[in-house]
C-alpha cells in the first residue's frame, strides 16, 4: 500500500501540472503516454519486446491526431499494413494483428478525447474554459471507481466477479466502486458545476463512467490474461505501467467523448 500511494503521488506531481495549463505541455505528455503505453503493450507478446509492431502502434496514434477528419482512411490502412506485417513476418501473428489493432484504436481515440475536451478540434460541444475540470470530472468517476472497489472488496468482497478474468475481484467490490463511484463524481461535478444548468447529464455520466470504468479494467485485465502477464510494466511503483493506471480511464474518455457529441 506504501508503494501505492508513493507511485499515485509521483503521477499525480507529473500529470497534473500540463493538465492543468493544457497547451504545448499538455501535448508533450499525451505524446509521451502514447510512446510508453505503445512500449508496454508490444513488450507483453510472448513477454518479447517487437520493434515493428511499436512502430506501427505509435505512428498511427499520432498520425490519426494530425488527420482526424480521415479516420476512417487512418485505421483501414493501419488494419491492412499490421495484416502485411503478419504475411510477411513470421513473428508477427493472427493474435498481435487483432491486439494491436484493438489497442491502437483505443490509445488512438482516448487521446483524441482529451484533445476534443480541451478543445484543440471545432466539431466538439464539449470544450469550457475549464476544460481540466471536465478531464478532472472523468478521472474522479474512473479513479474513483477503482479506489473505492479496491477498498470495499478487501473489507466485504465474498463472491468472486469473473475469476477467469481478474481473480481478485469480487461483486461486492465492484457494487462498492460503482457506488462511490458514482457518488464522487456527482459531488465533484455539482460543486465545479461541470453540467450546469444540465443537472441530468450530470447525473447521467455520474451513475454510467463507473461502469464504463469497470468494463475498461476488466478489458484490459482480459488482454492480460490472455498473454499470461501480471502487469503491463513496472514503471509506477506499486501499479505497474502506464496501462495499469489508465485502463479505466481510457474506455470513459472515450465514452464520455463520443455519447457527449451526441448529447450535449
Amino acid at each position: 500500500m506504501r508503494n501505492r500511494i508513493i507511485g499515485a503521488i509521483l503521477v499525480a506531481a507529473v500529470c497534473l501540472p500540463p493538465l492543468i495549463l493544457g497547451g504545448t505541455l499538455m501535448k508533450v505528455l499525451l505524446a509521451a503516454i502514447a510512446l510508453i503505453a505503445s512500449y508496454e503493450f508490444t513488450s507483453i507478446r510472448h513477454k518479447s519486446f517487437n520493434v515493428l509492431l511499436f512502430i506501427l502502434l505509435a505512428a498511427f496514434i499520432f498520425v490519426i491526431q494530425f488527420f482526424p477528419q480521415r479516420s476512417t482512411g487512418i485505421i483501414l490502412t493501419f488494419l491492412i499494413v499490421l495484416f502485411l506485417s503478419g504475411i510477411l513476418f513470421e513473428d508477427v501473428t493472427m493474435d498481435d494483428i487483432s491486439s494491436t489493432f484493438m489497442m491502437g484504436v483505443i490509445l488512438a481515440f482516448a487521446i483524441q478525447s482529451v484533445l476534443k475536451i480541451y478543445g484543440d478540434y471545432d466539431y466538439t460541444k464539449i470544450a469550457t474554459s475549464r476544460n481540466y475540470l471536465v478531464l478532472a470530472y472523468i478521472a474522479v468517476a474512473s479513479f474513483g471507481c477503482d479506489i473505492a472497489a479496491l477498498f470495499t472488496g478487501m473489507l466485504f468482497g465474498k463472491h468472486p466477479l469473473i475469476p477467469r478474468v481478474s481473480p481478485k475481484k469480487t461483486v461486492e467490490g465492484a457494487i462498492g466502486g460503482w457506488l462511490i463511484g458514482a457518488l464522487a463524481a456527482f459531488l465533484f461535478g455539482y460543486f465545479f458545476h461541470i453540467f450546469d444548468p444540465n443537472k441530468t447529464m450530470l447525473l447521467f455520466y455520474s451513475l454510467t463512467l463507473p461502469l464504463v470504468a469497470q468494463l475498461g479494467d476488466l478489458s484490459f485485465s482480459l488482454i492480460k490474461r490472455n498473454y499470461g502477464v501480471k502487469d503491463y510494466g513496472s514503471l509506477i511503483p506499486g501499479h505497474g505501467g502506464i496501462l495499469d493506471r489508465i485502463d479505466s480511464l481510457l474506455f470513459c474518455l472515450i465514452f464520455f467523448s463520443s455519447t457527449g457529441m451526441l448529447l450535449l
